[in-house]
């Protein structure tokens, strides 16, 4: 007979440690710059060079699946756990979800194939427009709501199942985070996080990493 795991305390209790938020701020960090980014390396892509072209593709799809799949955590998560702990937050967590949605709309057009470069470049644009405006709100104000009032244990326990759940994207998410970051920023994740982690990153997470960012943005 198993023992019943005990529910993991959600609510912050005073004079616990805040929850670590470093990879997660570094991850919008790392989304401030990119579609800019991409869209400025498109608009240089010489239209004949096909196998740039794919790879670029290949990158923003892989942002779009971390992007949607970041936004899936915090409203399915995040934000019904601060709903909860902080009901006066729900217009802030409201105007999050819907911009949310609005991103979603350009997320698709985005992941549609066979897109001629000019309308991928414009919705890459628009997408940062939006992503920034709405990162500007979630760190003024959701963020310092999760520093005081949820868990530390409970960040932790969701960071985890969220790293599993990427999956295949695993590899080049990891090294794309540890390429955003300070390098103090950069040893706290790899002190932090899983030593297989830190072992495949030094082995080959890296290069794989950097041989697809010297593709795209040359």
């Amino acid at each position: 007979m198993t023992t019943p795991k005990t529910p993991t305390q959600t609510r912050r209790r005073p004079g616990e440690p805040a929850p670590d938020l470093v990879a997660f701020l570094l991850f919008h960090n790392g989304l401030r710059r990119e579609f800019a980014r991409l869209a400025d390396a498109l608009d240089r892509c010489d239209p004949r060079d096909e196998r740039r072209r794919a790879v670029a593709d290949e990158h923003l799809a892989l942002l779009l699946r971390v992007l949607h799949h970041h936004h899936t955590e915090e409203d399915e998560a995040i934000w019904p756990l601060l709903r909860g702990l902080v009901p006066e937050a729900a217009p802030v967590l409201d105007r999050l979800e819907a911009d949310h949605q609005e991103m979603d709309a350009v997320i698709g057009r985005l992941s549609a194939g066979g897109r001629p470069a000019r309308e991928v470049t414009t919705d890459l644009r628009a997408l940062d427009r939006l992503l920034n405006t709405h990162l500007d709100l979630e760190e003024s104000e959701a963020v310092p709501l999760i520093r005081e009032h949820v868990s530390a244990a409970w960040w932790e326990a969701s960071a985890k199942k969220v790293i599993k759940s990427h999956g295949r994207d695993l590899p080049m998410l990891a090294a794309w985070l540890l390429d955003t970051a300070t390098p103090a920023d950069r040893d706290h994740i790899l002190a932090t996080g899983p030593v297989v982690m830190r072992v495949l990153y030094r082995l080959s997470w890296r290069r794989a990493y950097e041989r697809r960012i010297s593709q795209v943005y040359g």
